[in-house]
């Protein structure tokens, strides 16, 4: 017989992504301590262990053996839960990922489903946009964590319960694991990403090339002004679409020239939040980079290179010099951002941490109630 589970959590988690990593967590807080699950499944593509659920065993398959193979594992875990929770991120935006996710809600013959702190769209296609509708409308609850999620859900679904919420990571902090490190604070750390890389993991050559001298330019004047240890974080550690890509070829540019180190990653999200509590400065272009800072209390210069990294600064109110667009960036003026923010004060942002907690709570409530099992 079949053992059925309170839950079943679905994200793009077990990637060795720290994003999703803290996602995947505060969502499990979530449903065990809000909801009050006693069982739930986790959709993973690699095994995970955290003091908070324990071991979790992967159930799905980095490289399948048959076409189809994780879709069948998700729809048996799908069945066996009583209901499904679509944990944060960007999910919503493809037809074929959406109509999965629908038809993992038919199968709990449950109308309890939730999708919490995600963002909706941009669509690739006139397919993709009806599909969400379709989902918006079967979900009991859509907590989005961006304006601009909000206002497309709205218009594609104006009867669907959806809400402007929060991102979860800041419920990492209700976690009784989260000990602030209180040493004192050192360095400058970088969490950089390969954007110029499609799905298949190939990069456009020359637009990293650039980027990486770039890099190794800001690095540099950084370590010749500041005599601040330099560190690269490595918050993707995929062997395939990892960020060794930026960083690894940022080492070789600066040889011996710059004393840098990379922090390999770490699966534990609430270490990685206590780790960025040590520097004095983190420069990001990882959303989660810049949130997991944010969390620690480190001041953060924003490198955005997707409308989800302008969203979060715009929602913590983060100081108008310390966002910068990738694709129109000056590197001077990052560096400038820096040092005077290291002689003189960095500002902060202007949402203080409780009221970011309070608003990632939010995605736990339908009609202002909290959703029991």
């Amino acid at each position: 017989m079949l053992q059925r589970n309170d839950a079943y959590l679905v994200g793009y988690y077990g990637m060795r992504n720290s994003g999703d990593d803290a996602l995947m967590l505060a969502s499990a807080w979530g449903i065990k301590h809000i909801l009050g699950s006693n069982t739930t499944k986790i959709s993973l593509a690699g095994s995970v262990q955290h003091p908070l659920f324990g071991a979790q065993a992967a159930n799905l398959k980095p490289n399948q053996r048959f076409s189809g193979e994780n879709r069948l594992a998700h729809y048996r875990s799908a069945f066996t839960s009583k209901r499904v929770v679509f944990g944060g991120g960007s999910v919503l935006h493809s037809e074929t990922d959406i109509n999965l996710k629908r038809h993992l809600m038919g199968l709990t013959r449950s109308n309890a489903n939730l999708a919490l702190g995600v963002s909706v769209g941009p669509f690739a296609t006139s397919g993709a946009e009806k599909a969400c509708t379709k989902f918006l409308n079967e979900c009991s609850f859509v907590g989005v964590r961006d304006s601009e999620s909000l206002d497309i859900a709205t218009s594609i679904a104006p009867n669907a319960n959806v809400q402007k919420t929060f991102d979860l990571a800041p419920l990492l902090l209700c976690s009784e694991h989260y000990q602030p490190l209180k040493s004192a604070r050192l360095g400058i750390a970088l969490a950089l990403c390969p954007v110029a890389i499609d799905a298949m993991g190939n990069i456009d050559k020359e637009a990293e090339t650039r980027r990486v001298i770039q890099l190794a330019q800001l690095i540099t004047r950084l370590h010749l002004t500041t005599g601040e240890p330099i560190t690269l974080l490595e918050f993707n550690g995929h062997a395939l679409l990892g960020d060794w890509q930026i960083n690894h070829p940022i080492m070789r540019k600066l040889k011996s020239t710059v004393p840098l180190y990379i922090k390999p990653y770490n699966p534990d999200p609430i270490a990685v939040i206590s780790d960025l509590g040590q520097y004095k400065c983190v420069i990001s272009m990882r959303l989660h980079g810049a949130i997991m800072a944010y969390l620690a209390d480190t001041p953060v210069i924003s490198l955005n290179y997707h409308r989800k990294c302008r969203g979060w600064c715009e929602q913590i109110q983060m100081a108008k010099n310390y966002q910068f667009e990738l694709n129109e960036l000056d590197f001077a003026q990052v560096a400038w951002q820096v040092e005077k923010g290291l002689s003189d004060g960095f500002i902060e942002p202007k949402l203080p941490k409780k009221s970011a907690l309070t608003q990632a709570l939010s995605n736990w409530r339908v009609n202002d109630e909290f959703t029991p099992i």
